[in-house]
């Protein structure tokens, strides 16, 4: 079992923590932080019952992976295993429960640079639009279902394909406990394209705002 104290720490979310691979630098561990996991393996502010059902705190991590493996199925004959998300590599026992092993992606700095940074920053270039309109283009095409996806959740790099894209590391496959989405390739994207509006509207209100204080 890996001691997460012995282990670099990159960043945390709302729900999980992210740790650099011990013996991997192409590879991290993310981890759901236990201060919000209940003795029984669910969601503390959960109510009982929807702490029992499925895999508790772990349903973050099947989702992910079901995705992925429905990926693969579906792109078997072309011998395809890279997508627009994360790739996991499987579970692995630390001192914060169950972690999920997946890809590393980084920008062409090294730096691990999300939409909402790149917005919020340096700004977006013509190639960081024409990689998010890609995104989500290939999303549709490819079935890849949403959860609940929003800027911080999409890593840019350059490195992993060889040309600038956006990779989704967060809010990755069915969420609704009927799978409509993942069953019904048409509504899931509509929800992608709403998706899409919402983030690209949330876009245009931080360049509006950072036009207007350089304006002050």
């Amino acid at each position: 079992m890996l001691n997460v104290e012995n282990l670099q720490r990159l960043g945390s979310g709302t729900v999980k923590n992210v740790y650099q691979h011990p013996q991997d630098a192409s590879k991290i561990i993310k981890t759901i932080k236990p201060q919000l996991v209940a003795v029984d393996g669910g969601f503390a502010k959960h109510g009982a019952f929807k702490r029992a059902v499925y895999q508790g705190v772990y349903r973050q991590f099947r989702r992910e992976i079901l995705q992925y493996l429905q990926l693969c199925k579906t792109h078997y004959s072309t011998g395809v295993f890279q997508f627009p998300i994360e790739t996991p590599y499987g579970l692995i026992a630390t001192s914060e429960g169950l972690g999920l092993v997946v890809e590393k992606v980084l920008g062409p700095d090294g730096r691990a640079w999300t939409l909402e940074d790149l917005a919020k920053g340096p700004g977006l270039q013509r190639k960081h639009h024409m990689a998010l309109d890609r995104f989500f283009d290939d999303c549709v095409q490819k079935h890849i279902v949403f959860g609940e996806v929003n800027d911080a959740g999409l890593l840019y790099t350059e490195d992993r394909s060889g040309y600038p894209e956006f990779v989704l590391v967060d809010g990755i496959g069915e969420k609704l406990m009927v799978p409509v989405r993942a069953m019904f390739p048409a509504i899931s994207a509509r929800y992608v394209r709403k998706t899409q509006r919402r983030i690209q509207g949330q876009l245009d209100a931080m360049r509006k705002l950072k036009s207007k204080q350089l304006e002050t």
